[in-house]
């Protein structure tokens, strides 16, 4: 439930914005003919509808669609205008590039897009006011240590999830007074407090099988609409991670069922192969430019290769443009903490890194079945042997084949510079593993586009 109302909050944002975009094209109309004309509303209508669906997935490149960049207005601003100039630049192309409906509505196109900018951010506006912080709300139990009742409050308030900590039921612990939280003192009243429905979500910090009482009240509380999740539950629906604490052997029994994934894998395998003819074919057509760049600016090969380990835990070979000088590792292998700064990356090996050209030569890979275009990074064996000998589970993101990109990829875009950021990252790629779904796919392909324009990550 608490997961659902964002994904149903997203929604209201994504078909308001459609519903402005539309609104606008009305208004637009209405200025330019100094009143509603229906036959010229009925010629641009359908054109700008497609266009309008373009702009939503603009929009969702540019991050405009994870609910966190309402939190700050001054980034939300920046955001939108930004995305709907790429919006306006992305329309006249359209219109004017690939005229499929013979029409040029110059006029009308720039006056709705100033409609469809100051209609749009006002609409957002109210989404944060009303509908992020207000729509599908409830009140929060906590059950369990009062040392993590502080905890779980702050991860609350600072999620979009919409609920609030109210509640709280000690089994240990100090428990402290602020004014925000009710605490409760016996089993008695913790019952009352269940059946009076105050109450829309029970989050455990403790295995109910450990206490019998608590259990048995928990039980009886099954006739009310509550939604009971365990502490890991909520950490995972506010940041889209899984926290390393909550992990065991249970854990992964419990939550990976690779059987029925068995379909998912199927499908992914032959999109992958799909999109690699095309975007082989590209990576085909600039080599000879990428290659004459490299050798005007930095001696030696043009290609790079590495072992990394992939599903199953099975070594492969990857290829890549190479950006390092030669013999960058020979004192051993490293992390590369910046594609910007690193002073092993050449000027034009910089390029390629923050704009992921040197990735392309990997389609090979994914043509061989090693690679996939979404899923865990492929990390070196270097590196995977220290990380299974600090958190044992960490061979298990194996369990699926690793991608060109990732969730921890477009979730953690702090640079990778020790053995602590990659057990950070692991937390992402569990929770991919745990949820990969075609849908979840496209949007990590969005995420990708955004970051690849703007010039983050490594």
């Amino acid at each position: 439930m608490i997961a659902k109302s964002r994904h149903l909050k997203r929604l209201i944002l994504i078909i308001g914005d459609l519903l402005v975009f539309q609104i606008a094209l009305l208004v637009t109309i209405t200025i330019r003919f100094t009143g509603f004309d229906y036959d010229q509303w009925s010629i641009v209508a359908w054109p700008f509808f497609l266009v309008s669906l373009l702009w939503i997935i603009v929009l969702f490149i540019a991050g405009l669609y994870d609910l966190d960049a309402h939190k700050d207005q001054m980034r939300l601003l920046r955001s939108f205008v930004e995305g709907m100039i790429a919006n306006l630049a992305l329309a006249i192309g359209f219109f004017y590039l690939l005229p499929f409906f013979g029409i040029g509505p110059r006029t009308i196109l720039f006056l709705q897009f100033a409609v469809s900018l100051l209609l749009g951010y006002f609409w957002r506006i109210a989404f944060s006011k009303w509908v992020l912080s207000k729509f599908v709300t409830g009140r929060v139990l906590f059950i369990g240590n009062a040392d993590d009742v502080r905890e779980t409050a702050a991860l609350l308030s600072a999620s979009t999830l919409g609920h609030e900590l109210k509640y709280a039921f000690a089994l240990s612990g100090e428990k402290y007074y602020d004014g925000t939280i009710e605490w409760i003192d016996r089993l008695e009243e913790l019952g009352t407090l269940l059946r009076a429905g105050k109450v829309s979500a029970i989050v455990l910090g403790i295995k109910p099988d450990a206490y019998e009482d608590v259990r048995q009240v928990l039980y009886d509380s099954l006739f009310e609409p509550i939604t009971i999740l365990d502490r890991a539950e909520i950490e995972e629906a506010a940041t889209g991670r899984i926290p390393l604490s909550h992990v065991s052997e249970t854990w992964f029994l419990a939550h990976l069922r690779e059987s029925e994934k068995a379909w998912y894998e199927i499908a992914k395998r032959g999109a992958d192969v799909l999109l690699a003819i095309p975007f082989g074919l590209f990576t085909l057509l600039i080599l000879p430019y990428v290659a004459l760049a490299m050798k005007i600016t930095m001696p030696g090969p043009i290609f790079y290769s590495q072992i990394r380990v992939g599903k199953g835990g099975k070594p492969f070979r990857i290829w890549k443009f190479r950006t390092m000088v030669v013999d960058s590792e020979k004192n051993g292998a490293k992390f590369t903490a910046d594609a910007k700064n690193d002073p092993r990356l050449t000027k034009f090996g910089s390029i390629m890194r923050q704009l992921r050209i040197d990735e392309l030569p990997q389609l090979w890979n994914v043509l061989r079945g090693e690679l996939s275009f979404i899923g865990p990074r492929p990390e070196r064996p270097e590196f995977v042997a220290p990380l299974i000998n600090r958190m044992p589970h960490y061979a298990l993101r194996h369990i699926t084949r690793p991608g060109l990109t990732g969730w921890a990829q477009v979730k953690f875009l702090t640079p990778t510079s020790s053995l602590d950021d990659s057990l950070r990252k692991l937390q992402y790629d569990l929770f991919y593993i745990k949820h990969r779904s075609p849908l979840l796919d496209f949007v990590i392909l969005l995420r990708t586009v955004g970051i690849v324009l703007r010039r983050q990550g490594t």
